[in-house]
């Protein structure tokens, strides 16, 4: 009896995941925050920029119907400039294409199912792969989540959650060979209220003059990309307490000794990795590509 309410209770959350209303990506006065990292040759740190993203408009191309994407880098936007232009079609895909660029390219589909393969992307077009689909409570509405990695860089995670997008920012979806730098989706707003903060940040605008993490003071690490070792250089100011090297899930590979602070990554394979150090009763995370 207890296995058939527990089938019937399976059953029930599986039609109330995937039976939940869909919630459209494109709609007119959302607005999407989205951080730019650009890696500078250490000791130089990385350069940080916050771009916006909001539909305004639309207009009518070869009987395709598209929203126009306006960009603007101020912190409180007053001057938007048009730059790409967007659709969603009926399946639940999502094309972006150029101003002056004919050609449309695939950003997003929402219809994929666990298992899927799926080509994306505008800058760089890779393939990602649904690894699954989970459900996630954003601004009280439940939503799907889909979990991608793409086999061709080694620990490479990107999601996706309806109606929000990436989590590389609106534009950037299947963009993970971009050279020089990363993007990050800081916070998304509609009808200009805020409906989702990225829980890594506290604030929806960003600057290398007001990113702690980056000023000169703080600890630097180099080479990355990395190879056999890694360096980590910081003032005297600072002591530092532990150093720990995780994967991009959070789990812990390697715990090294602070006493040293050259780190020996030559046994590990190809990848992206997160190194967390702990100073000063602080803790700062820094992403690091081993080759």
């Amino acid at each position: 009896m207890k296995r058939i309410i527990l089938l019937i209770i399976g059953a029930f959350l599986t039609i109330y995941m995937y039976g939940q209303n869909y919630f459209p990506l494109i709609e007119e006065d959302k607005e999407w925050s989205v951080l730019n990292e650009v890696f500078h040759i250490p000791p130089d740190p990385s350069f940080y920029t916050t771009q916006n993203f909001k539909v305004i408009g639309d207009t009518n191309i070869n009987s395709l119907f598209f929203k126009k994407l306006y960009m603007s880098n101020e912190q409180i936007p007053t001057s938007w400039n048009l730059s790409y232009l967007i659709r969603e079609d009926t399946n639940k895909r999502i094309w972006l294409r150029g101003l002056s660029n004919e050609d449309e390219f695939l950003l997003y589909d929402f219809s994929v199912v666990q298992g899927d393969s799926i080509q994306v992307g505008y800058f760089e077009p890779i393939y990602l792969h649904v690894d699954s689909i989970s459900s996630i409570m954003i601004n009280s509405s439940l939503r799907k989540k889909y979990w991608m990695s793409y086999t061709g860089l080694t620990d490479y995670r990107e999601t996706w959650i309806e109606g929000l997008g990436s989590d590389k920012g609106i534009i950037w979806s299947g963009s993970a060979l971009l050279i020089g730098g990363w993007t990050y989706l800081l916070c998304v707003h509609q009808n200009d209220e805020l409906i989702y903060m990225n829980p890594d940040y506290n604030v929806c605008y960003l600057l290398t003059s007001n990113i702690t993490e980056i000023t000169k003071e703080q600890i630097q690490i180099y080479p990355n990309p990395a190879k056999n070792n890694l360096t980590i250089i910081s003032p005297e100011s600072i002591k530092i307490e532990s150093i720990a090297l995780h994967d991009l899930m959070g789990q812990q590979i390697i715990e090294f000794e602070p006493v040293s602070l050259l780190l020996d990554i030559s046994h590990l394979s190809s990848g992206i990795y997160l190194l967390k150090i702990s100073y000063n009763n602080e803790q700062i995370v820094k992403k690091i590509i081993v080759e």
